[in-house]
């Protein structure tokens, strides 16, 4: 019988059914997160690269004393280019998909490595070395992190959220306009398989 109280409940009834939903905003609010986290941390590495490390000065003869200053740029000529690399990438990510995230994440991931090492080579310099060090690397936790986790994350690009087993879209200029609206690729297979059942203009 359909009314056996002894039935267990359908485990997609109730709260458990609304898993999938209530972890989607989680993972939407873990990409936001480390995608900031990657752009301030290049941010930093970038701002403590190009600061001034160390300064010594020296007397001449006639009594003239000057200051020779050193600058990140000087001591780790790398850390800046890396820093700002690392922080492009993440920028990227913004407008690409989740694949392409893994691919950047990676190039974030050694861009703060090699930044970090460029503070870890002159921690004695004060304490700029060692904000370029953390930023570096908080910067390749956070490229590290996306390339493992970008798969898990809810797509952004504007194609990847179109809705999938819509029907195909005729090659009506119109059409083709609507699409383009609505967030469907006009260039998806479904176009492709109606213009080719209509067959070649001649």
């Amino acid at each position: 019988m359909s009314g056996d109280p002894t039935a267990s409940p359908d485990p997609a009834d109730g709260p458990a059914g609304d898993a999938p939903e209530a972890a989607a905003p989680d993972r939407a609010g873990e990409r936001a997160r480390v995608l900031l986290a990657g752009i301030a941390a290049a941010g930093l590495a970038a701002l403590a690269a190009s600061r001034g490390w160390t300064s010594t000065a020296e007397t001449g003869h006639a009594g003239i004393t000057a200051t020779t200053a050193q600058s990140g740029t000087d001591l780790a000529s790398w850390a800046l280019p890396c820093a700002l690399a690392g922080g492009a990438a993440f920028l990227a990510m913004l407008a690409t998909g989740n694949r392409a995230r893994r691919v950047l994440g990676v190039v974030a991931a050694l861009a703060g490595l090699a930044a970090a090492l460029g503070g870890v080579l002159h921690l004695a310099s004060g304490p700029w070395p060692i904000a370029l060090a953390a930023a570096g690397l908080i910067l390749a936790g956070a490229g590290a992190w996306t390339t493992a986790r970008a798969g898990a994350w809810p797509a952004a690009d504007r194609y990847e959220t179109a809705p999938a087993g819509d029907g195909a879209i005729t090659e009506d200029p119109v059409s083709l306009w609507n699409a383009l609206d609505s967030g469907r690729d006009p260039s998806s297979p479904t176009i492709t398989a109606s213009v080719q059942e209509k067959g070649p203009r001649r």
